[in-house]
């Protein structure tokens, strides 16, 4: 083919979806402890209400320990009258036992004497030792009464403690109970959230409190988002140009510019080790009535546009490790000739050196004689 100048429009291809510049979150209820069961959600792009319930939890696990604990509860205050009931009993037990010690123990020393001529000296002897013995008696009755009752009032304390545990999670369990649907945080339509593998979230599937089921975007405000092979991603700047075509409406082409650009390269999929640029377009336009968020689309990004540049057919440029040559026609053969490759599109590479206007390369590896 012969070499001209011409127009060349160094353009970078890539994929992607529909994002939402701005968004509502949705997420799984804060309150709870433990995690959570997702049992249903509202089905994807579904629309929505503010205040309408998208999202209900299984509740059946807080249920088993609210009746547990409401069962422990119960055997907890049972427990409490009893141990009441025998203190009390106990208590007035000792103290009549005290009472008839003291009495016992007034009728010897009212009627003790100790003149040897009225009593012997055994019978004195005894009277002692039965006055003795009913003042060891109520010594033990006493410190009984405040052993029994120590002992009866720390049993008490720490089934109260027990009672108050049960009652807490009675409570918890309660609210948890009350706290397992999730209403719409604004209208529009109800996108559902992907983890780090790129997987949406599901029915059935376990969540920690808190975590992301997705979100309601804003119509008005959408974004594209353009995965961009590491090995194409040359050149690519903030501020560039860039047209968009959706898969689903070709029919209308699209406008942006680039407003982010990841920093390093990321594999899109953990099975894959091929990496990507992300790159965010501000669309010109939001239409509503056929866009919506996490639909597929097809994008080119204006690298350069240079109004006059050699440029020949990427089959034309042959390469190694180093260097980059052509074969250009010399007479009835091929001479092969070191070229200064520049911008590289998907179908034309330009010539920076090595080439001038009006020569004539081959597009194929020549099979005939070579200078």
């Amino acid at each position: 083919m012969t070499v001209t100048q011409k127009p060349f429009d160094f353009s970078v291809p890539a994929k992607g979806e529909l994002v939402s510049a701005a968004e509502s979150p949705v997420n799984a209820p804060s309150g709870n402890r433990g995690r959570l069961t997702l049992a249903w959600m509202a089905e994807e792009n579904s629309s929505v209400k503010k205040g309408d319930i998208i999202a209900r939890f299984d509740g059946t696990e807080h249920e088993l320990e609210k009746q547990r604990a409401e069962l422990e509860l119960t055997q907890n205050e049972l427990s409490q009258t009893i141990t009441s009931r025998e203190l009390n009993q106990n208590q007035f037990a000792i103290a009549q036992q005290a009472g008839e010690v003291k009495q016992e123990k007034e009728m010897v020393e009212k009627f003790s004497v100790d003149d040897l001529t009225v009593y012997s000296k055994n019978e004195i002897i005894d009277q002692l030792l039965s006055k003795d013995y009913l003042t060891a008696q109520q010594l033990y009755l006493a410190w009984r009464e405040v052993s029994q009752q120590t002992q009866g009032q720390a049993q008490l304390q720490l089934l109260t403690l027990e009672g108050k545990s049960y009652r807490d999670a009675i409570s918890l369990n309660a609210q948890a109970l009350n706290n397992l649907e999730v209403a719409a945080p604004a209208d529009g339509i109800f996108v559902h959230a992907k983890n780090w593998r790129g997987e949406k979230v599901r029915e059935g599937q376990t969540l920690w409190p808190g975590s992301k089921l997705g979100y309601i975007p804003s119509l008005t405000q959408l974004q594209a988002k353009l995965y961009v092979l590491e090995t194409e991603a040359a050149g690519i700047e903030m501020g560039q140009r860039a047209s968009i075509r959706l898969d689903a409406y070709a029919d209308q082409p699209l406008g942006g510019e680039i407003v982010a650009l990841a920093n390093i390269a990321a594999p899109r999929d953990t099975r894959s080790p091929t990496k990507y640029f992300e790159v965010t377009v501000q669309l010109d336009t939001s239409d509503p009535s056929f866009m919506r968020p996490g639909q597929k689309l097809e994008g080119k990004i204006l690298v350069a546009n240079k109004e006059a540049a050699l440029a020949v057919p990427n089959q034309a440029v042959f390469k190694d490790n180093d260097n980059s040559w052509v074969y250009v026609a010399s007479g009835a053969s091929f001479a092969r000739r070191e070229v200064k490759t520049g911008l590289r599109s998907l179908t034309q590479t330009e010539i920076i050196d090595g080439l001038r206007v009006g020569e004539k390369v081959a597009l194929l590896e020549p099979t005939g004689e070579i200078k």
